[in-house]
């Protein structure tokens, strides 16, 4: 039963009930992430968008070296969900953001923002391009599993 709560049914908003937000930050992952967030950009929803290491890609460097609103492209010192959410919420700090709208696939969720709250005291909200199931979602919470649990046990805090 959790492995659903969590890992398929988490608790994410759809794009036209999401409130308004100093920052829509995007884990890296599926295209599709990438593509969301800009669709929140673009509803106005906030206006920053932090893209982790998103020099990385084609997209992300177009974005990163402009765009028609803020996007921030921090490095992480490791490049991994942890990573992420350090780069996020340190940048979160010292811009002085308080709440957060994040962009994962929803397998990602419940690890995404768990370890993003502990980086950022401040609420965040959880958006996912798809809910579609397929059996590749097998591995996929498999390896949510094994990288919540590590999480706990590795990074107990920021």
């Amino acid at each position: 039963m959790l492995t659903f709560t969590w890992f398929v049914f988490p608790s994410t908003l759809e794009i036209d009930a999401v409130q308004r937000a100093d920052a829509v930050v995007v884990f890296a992952g599926s295209p599709e992430r990438l593509d969301t967030a800009v669709e929140l950009m673009e509803h106005g929803v906030a206006p920053n968008l932090v893209i982790p290491n998103g020099s990385t890609t084609d997209v992300g460097t177009d974005l990163c070296e402009g765009a028609s609103f803020r996007v921030f492209c921090p490095h992480t010192g490791e490049i991994s969900t942890w990573g992420e959410a350090q780069a996020i919420g340190r940048l979160a700090e010292e811009s002085g953001w308080t709440h957060l709208i994040a962009v994962t696939s929803v397998y990602h969720v419940h690890r995404a923002t768990s370890l993003l709250r502990r980086c950022h005291d401040g609420p965040v909200d959880a958006i996912s391009p798809t809910r579609d199931i397929d059996l590749d979602w097998v591995g996929k919470i498999g390896h949510e599993w094994v990288g919540y649990l590590a999480s706990i046990i590795l990074h107990p805090t920021c």
